[in-house]
């Protein structure tokens, strides 16, 4: 097999591209497998073959959006921070675009699922192929869980709803998070290196100093890696702001607690074989049976992944990104991003408007 099948390019769609994602691809493809077979044109695959291959290579970003609303108030449209009434969700789907994902699975609410679609992800339709699998209470039979629960089970069991629709190595990211274009290029290179039947995988580090709020505070996800680069445990640690200058966070003696600024953090931006599936249906089974009837229990990505981690179930690696957080916890921070994001556009990094028709 030739180097570059070993280690595929980030290889972009034209800026003006508008058709079917994979129809841009059939002549680049075309000519990575002449060159595999070391031919000219004569070696070139129809298109028909050309869809076939370019199938088993889509990449696959899953995006946990089900807590975007509820049953009782429907969607919370995002706020708008581009100068085209852009949101976060927008720029993280141009990025993953951008970086090479050519599928994206949104984990929704069945009860704000037609207004999703109209005012978000209809704007995607020509860029990306678009799926949609559905996080809801209900999804636990009546008998196991607590009549009374309204709030969803957590993002690990979000992640399981994608396990119909997934058999590569897939990404995964908040809807709410702004991860940036470089991170999402680390995640699309890493996810091709990927082994889909190991249980291997990835996840996207930030550095806290690059990830705390302007104003106010954030919860944050507080990494133990060893020397190798790889993960051994993600600690939620809630609030987390700047105090004096220090990035700290209140423990639960209400004392002030300082953190490391140079230390590793999750931002919900994973890299998941397949395998992961099994692992994440078993846990949330044992979840349920423990603490289905309890109102404040949570499935989370960090709980699930600490405990096949502590069970030697699956390795993570970390990847470091030197981008910087942007967001719209406070007043200040949605300043902040409207400022950068517009230097950014001055730069070229993003069109003044994003998915124009």
């Amino acid at each position: 097999m030739s180097d570059i099948f070993k280690n595929p390019p980030l290889v972009h769609p034209p800026k003006n591209e508008k058709s079917h994602p994979f129809s841009w691809s059939y002549a680049v493809l075309s000519v990575i497998l002449s060159a595999e077979k070391g031919g000219g044109a004569a070696h070139r695959l129809s298109n028909s073959q050309c869809i076939r291959k370019i199938e088993r290579m889509t990449t696959t970003l899953l995006v946990l959006a089900a807590t975007m609303g509820n049953r009782y108030g429907g969607l919370k449209h995002p706020e708008s921070i581009g100068p085209g009434g852009e949101t976060v969700l927008d720029y993280s789907i141009y990025d993953a675009i951008q970086a090479g994902f050519n599928r994206v699975i949104f984990v929704i609410s069945r009860y704000f699922e037609e207004e999703f679609k109209e005012s978000i992800s209809s704007k995607y339709e020509k860029f990306i192929d678009i799926d949609y699998v559905y996080q809801d209470v209900d999804s636990v039979s009546e008998e196991l869980r607590n009549p009374k629960r309204t709030h969803l089970w957590g993002s690990a069991q979000a992640v399981l709803m994608g396990e119909r629709l997934i058999d590569r190595p897939f990404g995964v990211i908040n809807a709410v998070n702004f991860y940036q274009r470089h991170s999402f290029e680390l995640l699309y290179a890493r996810l091709q290196q990927l082994d889909a039947s190991a249980s291997r995988h990835a996840l996207i580090g930030y550095r806290l100093g690059n990830v705390v709020p302007e104003s106010g505070g954030a919860n944050r996800g507080i990494c133990e890696v060893d020397e190798r680069g790889t993960l051994l445990s993600v600690t939620d640690r809630p609030g987390v702001e700047r105090i004096s200058g220090h990035p700290m966070y209140l423990n639960e003696l209400n004392k002030w607690v300082q953190l490391d600024e140079e230390a590793m953090v999750s931002m919900n931006m994973w890299g998941f074989s397949p395998t992961i599936f099994s692992h994440i249906r078993h846990d949330f089974d044992n979840f349920i049976n423990q603490s289905g009837q309890d109102l404040k229990a949570f499935f989370t990505i960090p709980d699930f992944i600490n405990g096949m981690i502590a069970d030697g179930r699956g390795e993570v690696e970390i990847h470091e990104t030197p981008a910087v957080w942007m967001g719209v916890v406070s007043p200040d921070d949605k300043i902040q991003t409207i400022l950068r994001i517009n230097e950014m556009i001055r730069k070229g990094i993003y069109p003044p408007r994003l998915f124009a028709p």
